[in-house]
């Protein structure tokens, strides 16, 4: 026993060794491979660690595994962190491909790629995304956030493509304030866990854009598993019969910087990337904004603040990014974080639980909800953006999702209504919708809604109220869109080979 105990803190004073912060003189010219080459070292001593901690002191795999992960997380982080302060914050351009660990020479054009070897990647993926907590709460959902961290850095890829340049190519500067949080999502993953550890084993024959879409694809079809295990029914998404290869990793972007969608400018950002640039239609364009039912937002990336569905959807690839759009209420939420430059809406219904941050952006909101002015701001704003039930196709969306309006059944929503007052003209609704904030009992409205309630003027309200009630038409048009999105740039891409079916 002694000899296990001596081994096991041997074993956690080494991991904190391999963290310790590098010299800055050594740092300035230190290779990111070695950094990552010392975070590949990290993980092998946090893995003896759990042993030894297993062995010493009886401590269950469980437990030891979330004991390991938190403490591989700070300390490697800490180890990024001090790295970046001297590399990557010293006006260095930084892509992907010089973050990643490989330990051959990493290819940069996939040559060919089977059936076969599209499922293993999609397999260690899925293992990756398997191996963390489902549980999900009011503060953490580490299965969404893992999948937020894939899809985030796949969209900030992909979403830089303009006039023939960028694209999926795995090339993003990771100076730009825009993809805060993406170098670490890269090396460390989220919750201990990441994608490089995956990528180790492909890096010298699939290139890291074809890797980084793969990635992509298996997460979205590891968290539909999710929903097609509680209904047998729901309709499938099939990646793989439409992807091809061949996608070269750039290893320079300067052009890209500011082309990613600014949220504050709403459609304008939308149409600008996705319409203008992209080359997507409106219904692609909401429709591949859908994927915001993964994951969250957070301050330390983004500097925007919650989640866009509940928790336990937000590790569910499903439609309910735009079924919470219209039957959930929303007001702005201004200044996130003392930030001016970062405004949002949050949830503003009788149903939102106090414990739980749902909200959307500009970019999202715009989409359903505008004006006679316009696209809906959260920061010039004082409104509340919702729909009325009586709103046609709405009360079969509601009924689809709980019955629940609002937090309340729609026939007894009009429970506010004040006397002698038309219940059809929804004053109870508003109540619910909007809350005391914007409403008080005797006045009515003293806070206006945003647009029309009763027909919502958003640039694709058709297609958010087509894709909040028929999830299989979604799946069909984001489908659509994500081939144009991970295909624009690339001339001769090819199908994967030796497929049986």
């Amino acid at each position: 026993m002694r000899l296990n105990q001596h081994l096991f803190w041997f074993s956690r004073w080494a991991a904190v060794a391999l963290t310790f912060p590098i010299l800055p003189a050594a740092t300035d010219s230190l290779d990111l491979r070695l950094i990552t080459s010392l975070m590949s070292l990290h993980r092998v001593v946090i893995g003896a660690s759990m042993i030894m901690m297993m062995v010493a002191s009886k401590t269950s795999p469980e437990t030891c595994h979330s004991e390991a992960g938190t403490f591989r997380q700070r300390n490697a982080n800490s180890m990024l962190q001090s790295h970046s302060k001297h590399r990557i914050g010293a006006n260095a351009k930084v892509v992907p491909q010089e973050l990643m660990t490989c330990s051959g020479t990493p290819t940069l054009t996939t040559s060919n790629l089977t059936c076969a070897e599209y499922d293993a990647i999609t397999k260690a993926i899925t293992e990756l995304w398997g191996s963390l907590s489902p549980v999900c709460n009011s503060t953490s959902c580490q299965q969404a956030d893992w999948a937020g961290c894939v899809l985030r850095m796949a969209g900030h890829d992909f979403m830089d493509f303009k006039d023939g340049q960028g694209g999926a190519d795995a090339c993003t500067d990771m100076n730009d304030g825009d993809n805060a949080g993406l170098a670490e999502c890269l090396v460390l993953g989220e919750h201990g866990v990441s994608i490089n550890d995956a990528y180790q084993k492909y890096c010298t024959t699939v290139s890291l854009a074809d890797f980084l879409v793969i990635a992509a694809e298996a997460v979205m079809t590891a968290s539909r598993s999710l929903v097609l295990a509680e209904d047998s029914s729901a309709p499938l998404i099939d990646f793989r019969s439409s992807f091809q290869f061949g996608r070269t990793t750039a290893m320079s972007c300067d052009f890209a910087a500011g082309r990613l969608p600014n949220p504050e400018n709403g459609c304008s950002a939308v149409e600008e990337t996705f319409i203008n640039s992209m080359g997507l239609s409106w219904a692609h364009a909401a429709a591949l904004m859908g994927v915001h039912t993964l994951g969250q937002a957070k301050i330390s990336n983004s500097g925007y603040d919650g989640w866009w569905s509940d928790p336990e959807n937000s590790r569910r690839f499903n439609n309910n990014y735009y079924v919470s759009m219209l039957i959930k209420g929303w007001i702005p939420e201004k200044n996130i974080n003392n930030n001016s430059h970062k405004n949002q809406w949050e949830r503003s219904d009788e149903g939102a639980d106090p414990n739980v941050k749902e909200m959307m952006l500009d970019t999202d909101m715009c989409l359903a909800f505008g004006d006679a002015n316009g696209d809906l701001s959260a920061k010039s704003m004082d409104c509340c953006a919702w729909v009325r039930s009586t709103t046609p196709r709405i009360t079969d969306i509601v009924n689809a999702n709980g019955g629940l309006m609002c937090g309340d059944a729609p026939e007894e929503s009009f429970a506010g209504v004040r006397e002698g007052e038309d219940r059809g003209s929804g004053g109870g609704e508003f109540h619910n919708c909007c809350g005391d904030e914007f409403w008080q009992q005797g006045v009515g409205e003293i806070k206006p809604t945003c647009g029309d309630s009763h027909k919502p003027s958003g640039k694709a309200f058709k297609q958010v109220r087509s894709f909040a009630s028929d999830e299989s038409e979604w799946l069909r048009r984001f489908s659509e869109a994500w081939t144009q999105a991970i295909e624009n740039g690339f001339a001769g891409l090819k199908p994967l080979e030796a497929c049986s079916s």
